[in-house]
């Protein structure tokens, strides 16, 4: 089904309804089930920006591993322990608000089903944009249309592909981070920043941008805006063993940086936010 001139929509072979976009300056795959970009590629290179699993569970019934999982209201662990990790609109159905193309990009706007657990939370709204041109511009906007002020976290997940771990080298972050695999605080931000074990960071230190760098390969570069924190993540051999949608090697090709409300942010009545990141 054909959305717009460069927008294409089809049913995939497990059933989930599949987003693609073919413009002059890139293309793009996205899921409508979690509203989870799956491919991004610009064409400026032909080099695909983002890691899937190969063994991503893709019918539906569970979160899709690899590519942009969208993370909110909350990151990581709900303060309820029967409530979903990295929130709950993951796993649920997105619809597409608008779609348009113009020479310099293509503008997908996308919503969950539902933005609320519990009635009376209704007037809770979060929408996705993304800007698909040379550079890929993913806007995560929370409205507050409540009576009271209401505080929540997220983040937006990127899966980026690397050509092997040990010669990626992250640039651009720096200061102190929580270890969340060593459960330290004010740990200092390795000078070369390499991935050599289960990695899992916080750096609170929220600078605008950072970069993957990859021996002669031409950086990746991941801007940030609206976070308070930037998330480094690699589950590494032993724990990739152990996830059933990730191959035992998955790790060594992957890396995670991700622009994250982690600390949490008190959102007014009437109140917007955005979190944006940007990866070219």
């Amino acid at each position: 089904m054909k959305l717009s001139t460069h927008v294409f929509q089809r049913i995939s072979d497990q059933g989930m309804p599949i987003v693609s976009v073919d413009n002059p300056l890139a293309s793009l795959e996205l899921s409508l089930f979690g509203g989870h970009v799956l491919s991004f590629m610009p064409k400026k290179d032909n080099r695909q920006r983002l890691w899937m699993s190969p063994k991503a569970v893709m019918d539906g019934s569970k979160p899709i591993r690899g590519g942009i999982p969208v993370c909110w209201p909350w990151f990581g662990a709900a303060s309820d322990g029967n409530l979903p990790a990295h929130g709950f609109v993951r796993d649920q159905m997105w619809q597409i608000l608008r779609v348009d193309d113009d020479q310099e990009q293509t503008r997908i706007q996308l919503q969950p089903e539902r933005a609320y657990l519990n009635p009376g939370q209704e007037h809770l709204d979060l929408m996705l944009e993304l800007l698909i041109g040379e550079q890929l511009t993913l806007n995560l906007i929370t409205q507050n249309r409540q009576a009271h002020s209401i505080r929540f976290g997220g983040a937006l997940h990127s899966y980026f592909r690397v050509q092997n771990i040990d010669h990626a080298e992250i640039q651009g972050l720096s200061g102190a981070y929580l270890d969340k695999v060593q459960d330290t605080s004010a740990e200092q931000t390795p000078s070369p920043y390499l991935i050599s074990s289960e990695t899992d960071r916080i750096h609170v230190n929220a600078v605008s941008q950072a970069s993957i760098i990859e021996g002669e390969q031409q950086a990746v570069t991941i801007g940030f805006k609206g976070h308070d924190s930037i998330v480094v993540w690699n589950p590494w051999q032993e724990k990739s063993a152990q996830m059933a949608d990730m191959t035992t090697d998955g790790y060594r090709k992957m890396l995670c940086i991700e622009a994250a409300i982690t600390q949490g942010i008190e959102l007014a009545p009437g109140q917007s936010h955005i979190l944006t990141q940007i990866i070219s």
